[in-house]
């Protein structure tokens, strides 16, 4: 494990949470008016850290050569993201399903309406789902890439993104953009509106990030012990500039030039970091990073229903932000220990048995060599 990666993907989740929560603090103190937005307004960020972050770890997960790489590679993302997915998507369905919504167009997922603006595109059911569109996306094109080759799979995950996106913004726009507020026509063929929206969104360019930073990763510097701590100290204070930029208006919004390049240089940092100096271990942290993504799917299910059966106690201001929050921790660690964990052991159950099943036919059809 990466602890960098790890707990800053634990961190991303909570501020996405604050970023939704931040209500609680505004107009609520005079002095104040919006300290909700002013502390929370640019937690949204974490969904372009998580992007990058996948990027990087694909790369991470895929370096061991398996027996079967391809049908591992399958079987460990669809079991990492469909069980909690599913999961969530029939309880929000259950609970706040206005009947209008298709069930079916969320669990595949798609967006709600290509026809508006990206990278949203109307959202999803459950909102936060949006973003595992991309990631579904983003897994389908290095898959391309795993099938053509093990060892080029991240030089050529890179160059499928990059010229699919260059292709299909000329196509829709006949001209390149990197904003990813971006609304282009995309015709009226149901089955193209979804993958060209995809393919031209700047968005998925951050995954192509994180595929360069974990390039990176395996080379960065550490030097002698002297300039190892000249390396730490740079660590630190671009850490902290990043986190600075974050506060600041030339760096709002989603993309590969905005949050984009923040989150990739404040991942940059930490990796360096850690690699020169180590990390020690926060349970907090790494209990936050294992519940990551339960957290960032459930949390919104605890708006909805802190909100339908006014669960909010009478609290306000920070004593209701913390009493969001809170519930909302609960219900990610119940989802991450009763459907996460179960998945992936699930999954693990499924290729061990595949292997099992495989080496025992072969081995029946193989001569008996114990008395040669």
């Amino acid at each position: 494990m990466i602890k960098s990666v790890h707990y800053l993907r634990g961190l991303a989740a909570l501020v996405v949470v604050l970023f939704h929560f931040r209500y609680y603090l505004n107009d609520y103190y005079s002095l104040y008016p919006q300290l909700g937005d002013v502390l929370f307004a640019n937690g949204a960020f974490g969904v372009d850290l998580f992007f990058i972050m996948s990027g990087f770890i694909i790369c991470y997960a895929t370096e061991r050569v398996e027996p079967k790489p391809l049908l591992a590679y399958v079987f460990k993302r669809v079991f990492r993201i469909y069980p909690l997915l599913i999961v969530c998507l029939v309880a929000f369905y259950f609970f706040f399903g206005d009947g209008q919504t298709s069930l079916w167009r969320s669990v595949v997922p798609l967006h709600a309406d290509y026809t508006q603006p990206g990278p949203f595109f109307g959202y999803n059911m459950l909102s936060p789902v949006w973003t595992l569109t991309y990631e579904i996306f983003f897994y389908g094109l290095f898959f391309i890439g795993l099938s053509l080759s093990q060892r080029y799979r991240k030089s050529l995950a890179v160059a499928l993104i990059v010229g699919l996106f260059l292709g299909a913004q000329w196509y829709v726009n006949q001209s390149i953009t990197l904003s990813a507020q971006t609304q282009f026509d995309y015709g009226s063929n149901l089955v193209a509106q979804p993958v060209l929206a995809l393919l031209s969104s700047p968005m998925l360019l951050e995954f192509a990030y994180g595929i360069v930073l974990y390039q990176l990763f395996r080379i960065l510097p550490t030097g002698s012990s002297s300039t190892q701590r000249g390396l730490i100290i740079v660590s630190v204070v671009v850490f902290g500039l990043a986190v600075v930029a974050l506060f600041t208006s030339g760096f709002t919004g989603h993309g590969p030039l905005q949050w984009g390049l923040v989150a990739w240089v404040l991942l940059l940092a930490g990796l360096q970091y850690e690699r020169l100096n180590g990390l020690p271990d926060l349970p907090v942290l790494y209990f936050l990073g294992n519940i990551s993504f339960s957290l960032y799917l459930g949390h919104m299910i605890m708006i909805k229903l802190i909100r339908k059966y006014e669960w909010s106690l009478g609290l306000d201001g920070v004593a209701g932000l913390l009493w969001a929050v809170a519930t909302s921790l609960v219900l990610a660690t119940i989802l991450y220990y009763g459907v996460e964990k179960n998945g992936i052991r699930l999954c693990r159950y499924v290729l061990q048995r595949m292997r099992y099943n495989e080496n025992r036919f072969s081995l029946k059809g193989a001569p008996d060599v114990r008395f040669s």
